[in-house]
């Protein structure tokens, strides 16, 4: 819900622009938003915070795969 995407964190709506895929835990990364506690472990270190550009960040690197399967999926929909 709350993505780091500064576009939807700008334009005043609560919702996030649809659509996105955001990356999931990083634990490289612990210090991007220092108000909260994260594990250390990978699949409880993700935050649903804007400012936690380490957990939940959309970034071109997931959503050109996830586009190019489904176009792919849509593609062969088509012609059955």
């Amino acid at each position: 819900m709350n993505i780091h995407h500064r576009p939807s964190g700008a334009d005043g709506i609560s919702d996030p622009c649809p659509g996105f895929l955001a990356g999931g835990p990083n634990t490289i990364v612990l210090n991007d938003c220092p108000q909260i506690k994260r594990s250390e472990f990978p699949a409880k270190s993700f935050s649903d915070a804007e400012c936690s550009y380490s957990t939940n960040e959309v970034a071109i690197n997931w959503n050109a795969p996830l586009f190019f399967v489904l176009g792919a999926m849509d593609s062969l929909n088509r012609y059955k």
